[in-house]
């Protein structure tokens, strides 16, 4: 399961962000309660306490790394999680922060040169923008950010043996380096990519067991990797105790209750996750935290655990529920994959129009989630289940 389909890729840099309070420039105890105040909103999604908290760091730090990268996470999170990467202007707004977040750390690293929380904060950055490329299929941008996330990372721990967190951003390069074939097929004639997923795995296991600041986030990353089908790493059940631990941690944080809506189905507990997927859907409108352009999401997983079940009649109920649910919403990633899955159902149940309506409404729409090429091979050849019986992941699949 990639990085794109949980859409845990801020989550996993989110505890870089308090990572410079305990090297060489120390802040005081009020700027370090602000810090502690600040990432605990991100991880709650509590955006209005982290930028409260972040701008009170920036006004007695102006430059400091921690002020920026936060700064930039907290528009990077709305982005992935309030508006679901479905909003072109929140996506503007955090570019242009990202871009001024980076100009911001080099200012301070001609100050500070040797200041090993400045060449994390902008390896992070840099490994942010990264993955955004990645998403967005900018495979060159992905490659030379990625080099420079890398190159600085390293130069942290140069300075800093003792900052295992910078194994947290090392990790999932090498990790995900190694394992993206397409990736390192469209670029093979440009540049030569290389990972070690072993080594990967190793490291993130390293920060999750001794970082001071980004265990969490390596979970996370490890959720990831250890819910990948047909990898020598595939535990799933680890990766329902991972993220048990941290909803128990965040609890007024919905994604980390979808994730483990997702791990249980990864798992097999199929009442579980239904009665989960519906108690998620149930608390949209009653949590504020519980936002509606949730709702695809919580459909899909209603509708996908009836798929994995052979209930296709009560599958298409479902995706059809989900579908009359949002549609006065602007179209979401989760949406659009909810209707991909509903030409699937109606494939199965020999409703060939109907399922050729839903996938030309997905190609109706700029192909911003990856879901075009699925939807074109469908439209040639119907939906089969496949002889295991396996519909497959949960989240969208690109």
């Amino acid at each position: 399961m990639r990085i794109c389909r949980i859409g845990l890729a801020a989550i996993w840099l989110l505890g870089v962000v308090c990572g410079p309070l305990y090297a060489e420039i120390k802040l005081p105890p009020d700027i370090m309660a602000y810090a502690t105040e600040g990432i605990n909103g991100v991880y709650s999604l509590d955006y209005p306490t982290a930028q409260k908290n972040i701008q009170k760091v920036f006004d007695e730090y102006p430059d400091h790394p921690f002020a920026h990268f936060g700064n930039a996470m907290i528009a990077w999170s709305r982005y992935e999680y309030e508006f679901e990467t479905s909003d072109d202007k929140q996506r503007a707004v955090f570019e242009g922060i990202l871009d001024n977040s980076i100009a911001g750390i080099k200012r301070w690293l001609k100050i500070h040169p040797d200041d090993p929380n400045g060449y994390m904060g902008i390896g992070a950055l840099y490994g942010l923008r990264a993955m955004f490329s990645m998403r967005n299929r900018n495979w060159v941008t992905a490659y030379f950010s990625g080099r420079k996330a890398i190159g600085n990372l390293e130069k942290s721990l140069k300075l800093d043996p003792s900052y295992y967190d910078a194994y947290f951003g090392l990790g999932i390069y090498q990790y995900f380096a190694g394992t993206l074939p397409k990736v390192i097929k469209v670029l093979a004639k440009i540049v030569a990519i290389k990972g070690n997923p072993a080594k990967g795995v190793e490291q993130l296991n390293l920060a999750r067991e001794k970082a001071l600041f980004t265990s969490d986030s390596a979970k996370l990353i490890l959720i990831e990797v250890q819910n990948t089908r047909g990898s020598k790493y595939y535990a799933p059940q680890q990766s329902l105790n991972f993220i048990r631990q941290l909803r128990a941690k965040y609890p007024n944080n919905p994604l980390m209750h979808y994730v483990e809506v997702i791990c249980l189905y990864e798992t097999g507990q199929y009442e579980e996750v239904s009665a989960q997927a519906q108690y998620f859907l149930d608390q949209i409108g009653q949590n504020s935290f519980y936002k509606n352009i949730y709702i695809a999401r919580a459909y899909t997983a209603l509708g996908t655990v009836q798929m994995a079940q052979g209930n296709f009649e009560k599958a298409r109920d479902f995706f059809e529920q989900g579908r009359q649910a949002v549609r006065t919403q602007e179209p979401s990633r989760w949406g659009v994959w909810n209707e991909l899955r509903l030409g699937q159902v109606y494939d199965v149940l020999g409703q060939r129009e109907k399922a050729l309506a839903r996938y030309k409404y997905v190609l109706s729409f700029k192909d911003k989630w990856g879901f075009d090429d699925r939807a074109k091979a469908l439209i040639k050849k119907p939906y089969e289940i496949p002889a295991n019986g396996d519909v497959g992941p949960l989240p969208p699949q690109i």
